[in-house]
């Protein structure tokens, strides 16, 4: 209930009275506009508190999200690798979803009842090594993949990069590590982990140009102090393998999926070793340590992989014991 006198009882006051009680009632409503102030002023700070806050935590989610999208596979790449399969005449890249960030990669189901066998490579674009070892065995193992007789998965990875590095010899093998020292090359700039992206964007939009973009990279790899192709030179590279599209040239100028490609180096290390300028190449879940500029010596361990597996898969031998020789694995040409 109000206490306020009315206008028509203060007139009964003495003018004395009147002035006093005027001077308490504007006391009072300065009290009232002050007490308002400082409410409005907690609330504004609240709210601007909030409002600061807010930002923040949005801030912090992007930033967040932005490192996770950062390491995010390419697509067609889910165990780490790109797998190129032949019909016959035509190669192509099997299909699978991308690679989650903080998720390990999926391995690739492998089927071995049709005979073909499955190789898996780790090389490093500026090595020397991968190039002796593909330009000995590349048109063999292009070969079998077309025909069906193998398949091939590709894993780019980039441990060049800023490392001290044994000089190439004209017999580079993988396996045994020279026991006497020899001379290491410094290499400079980020030219492996660029080109293992390149292959990854091809991988991620036009998969099945993917063997293709590798043999080219093999092809353009750079002296090993050098620092290797620029950018430009890579998308000129890329186009030159018949690749129009602009989404795998925005890809390599952003250098989309180079955080990935440094993950997956990691995982090979763990899982293969694949620590040095030397390939790794598994065959049927085999590693290949013979010479890497022998293709005999790679047509005979294939061979005898190969045979074994024939015989593991073969049934009991019975009475009358029939010897059949495969005929439809790879073998030299």
């Amino acid at each position: 209930m109000s206490t306020t006198p009315r206008r028509s009882d203060l007139k009964k006051l003495p003018k004395k009275d009147r002035r006093v009680l005027a001077r308490e009632l504007a006391r009072i409503e300065r009290e009232r506009e002050l007490a308002r102030r400082r409410r409005n002023r907690r609330l504004g700070w609240t709210g601007a508190g909030l409002a600061v806050f807010a930002v923040g935590v949005v801030a912090v989610l992007v930033v967040q999200s932005s490192a996770r999208a950062a390491h995010l596979g390419p697509k067609n790449m889910l165990s780490d690798g790109v797998v190129l399969t032949g019909d016959g005449s035509t190669v192509t890249a099997t299909r699978t979803s991308a690679l989650d960030p903080d998720t390990e990669p999926t391995p690739t189901v492998v089927d071995r009842s049709s005979g073909a066998l499955d190789l898996v490579l780790y090389l490093d674009y500026r090595s020397p090594q991968a190039q002796t070892f593909w330009a000995a065995n590349g048109d063999q193992i292009d070969s079998w993949v077309t025909q069906g007789l193998a398949t091939l998965e590709l894993h780019p990875v980039a441990v060049l990069d800023d490392a001290a590095v044994a000089a190439p010899t004209p017999t580079a093998a993988a396996s045994p590590a020279p026991t006497a020292p020899s001379a290491s090359i410094d290499t400079t700039g980020d030219y492996s982990v660029r080109a293992a992206n390149a292959l990854a964007c091809v991988a991620d939009t036009v998969p099945d140009n993917a063997l293709s973009v590798h043999q080219a990279l093999i092809g353009a790899q750079p002296d090993l102090g050098a620092a290797g192709l620029t950018d430009d030179q890579l998308a000129d590279l890329v186009r030159g393998t018949g690749i129009t599209n602009t989404t795998v040239t925005d890809c390599l100028s952003d250098h989309s999926f180079e955080p990935w490609v440094r993950d997956a180096t990691d995982r090979a290390a763990d899982s293969v070793g694949a620590t040095d300028a030397a390939p790794v190449l598994m065959v049927a879940g085999e590693r290949y340590t013979g010479s890497l500029d022998d293709n005999q010596a790679l047509v005979a361990f294939i061979t005898e992989v190969s045979e074994q597996l024939a015989a593991e898969s073969s049934p009991a031998p019975t009475a009358t014991p029939t010897p059949t020789t495969p005929t439809d694995r790879p073998t030299a040409q």
